[in-house]
């Protein structure tokens, strides 16, 4: 994801965004902000993301320019997830890199889907992380979704494990808001990843964007994101993009 450096070691994701409809769910996860929701594209239905992330650190610049990320709805729940980013870094003292970063395929099911009885949604969205770089090592996600939705405002939790092949293991969490304006949406998200012992915050980050619905088919995004420590590692996040619908 646009996210992920190569010094994390594991991590696992917890979010809360805001939507009414699945469009209006879609609009509101990753991208612009760092989780996903349990909306998916609808039956045989296509979501692609095209879009360019930058992040930047004391020790680290990096653009992923272009991020394609191509999500297939299968039936009404499912969702098939595709993600491939190309990157350009340099870290601090090391010459310029330009490659493709690695390939991420995931599986998406909202198993809970009655918003006329309780306004949540509930899906699960396993999802592994090939790297190309980083010695070649696999990252499994096993995160959880959650949505509440109400007036012009929701509610949405993402939250799982995840492991690195070699490394220990972690957590990631977060909480988010969205305000919908149609066809605008304001969001904002707070975003930690939790490493080994529970509670031991890491990478806290404080994001804001909103979306544009520029027509049945096109909508706009972007996001800015500032980590909420004081370390040599801490990231700035800034991406902006286009997701089609057809």
């Amino acid at each position: 994801m646009a996210y992920t450096r190569s010094n994390i070691a594991a991590a696992l994701a917890c979010t809360l965004l805001m939507t009414l409809s699945s469009n209006s769910v879609q609009a509101q996860s990753s991208p612009p902000l760092l989780s996903n929701d349990p909306g998916t594209p609808g039956p045989g239905k296509w979501e692609v993301n095209l879009y360019t992330s930058w992040e930047r650190s004391s020790i680290d610049n990096a653009w992923q320019i272009p991020l394609i990320d191509v999500n297939y709805g299968v039936g009404e729940r499912w969702q098939l997830t595709a993600t491939m980013p190309f990157v350009i870094g340099q870290e601090k003292g090391a010459a310029i890199r330009r490659e493709f970063d690695g390939v991420e395929i995931g599986i998406k099911y909202r198993f809970v889907d009655n918003p006329g009885k309780t306004a949540s949604n509930f899906s699960f969205f396993p999802k592994v992380f090939f790297s190309f770089v980083e010695e070649k090592s696999t990252k499994l996600s096993l995160p959880l979704q959650w949505h509440y939705e109400w007036s012009h405002v929701g509610l949405t939790a993402e939250i799982g494990h995840v492991w690195v092949n070699g490394q220990p293991d972690g957590w990631e969490g977060g909480v988010g808001a969205a305000l919908m304006l149609d066809p605008f949406s304001l969001l904002a998200e707070w975003h930690s990843e939790m490493r080994e012992a529970p509670f031991n915050l890491h990478g806290q980050m404080l994001t804001v964007g909103g979306t544009w619905e520029w027509s049945d088919i096109v909508s706009v995004f972007a996001s800015y994101g500032e980590s909420l420590q004081n370390h040599e590692d801490s990231p700035k996040l800034a991406l902006a993009g286009f997701q089609f619908h057809f």
